[in-house]
């Protein structure tokens, strides 16, 4: 499923496709917030779940087999900003792709003594939102950490300069890929879900040893 660096590229591209009409009425068409999509000139959010995409249909942005399951629609309305109600209701912690890295630093250091394992805590959306079990698992491999062993019972010191320093290089990357489609940028987002997995810089994702903790599937 598509986690935090997907949906932001995802939103870059969308904007970037609409450039025209953010000149006319200076709304930026969407943002992203974790997982979430934030669709601004309809003020809604876009769940996408496990299979959701997105689609240009008649230069109008169009949802497509959003949810869990195909069919089930997950969307959310606000006269306000969500990402906003999200985060003050803690449905939402810190915004992993654009939050700034002394947020990401504190909210990482409350885990130092927990007794849960680490994998709960890093997929914790309310925590930290947009990371999921694939980026995680990058994150902890580079950190040197284990998630199914305690936060307590690990040395999380550079966990969350890694976390940082993964984005810093995820962003870079998906940057010059949505540069190298600048002239396709429909094509590109209607792709975006199969792209997504073409795109990704994975190590150990896959790749390493599968781990099952608490009902997800790690990679270490």
């Amino acid at each position: 499923m598509p986690e935090g660096p997907e949906v932001w590229i995802l939103s870059k591209a969308i904007n970037l496709y609409f450039i025209e009409e953010y000149k006319k009425t200076g709304l930026i068409k969407t943002n992203s917030y974790g997982k979430h999509l934030i669709v601004n000139d309809i003020k809604e959010d876009w769940s996408f779940g496990l299979s959701g995409t997105v689609a240009i249909i008649s230069n109008n942005l169009v949802k497509l087999k959003t949810g869990w399951l195909n069919g089930h629609e997950v969307s959310f309305r606000d006269n306000k900003d969500y990402a906003f109600q999200l985060s003050r209701r803690r449905v939402l912690g810190v915004n992993w792709m654009n939050s700034s890295e002394e947020s990401l630093h504190q909210e990482i250091d409350k885990w130092n003594k927990s007794k849960q394992k680490l994998a709960s805590l890093i997929l914790d959306q309310s925590r930290i939102s947009g990371i999921g079990v694939a980026w995680g698992s990058e994150i902890l491999h580079r950190a040197g950490l284990r998630p199914e062993i305690n936060a307590c019972d690990q040395s999380l010191e550079k966990l969350a300069d890694i976390i940082i320093e993964i984005r810093e290089e995820i962003q870079e990357i998906y940057e010059k890929e949505l540069d190298n489609n600048k002239n396709s940028l429909e094509e590109f987002i209607n792709d975006w879900f199969t792209n997504l997995y073409a795109i990704r810089e994975m190590h150990i994702y896959k790749k390493g040893s599968k781990l099952e903790v608490l009902g997800r599937s790690w990679w270490v």
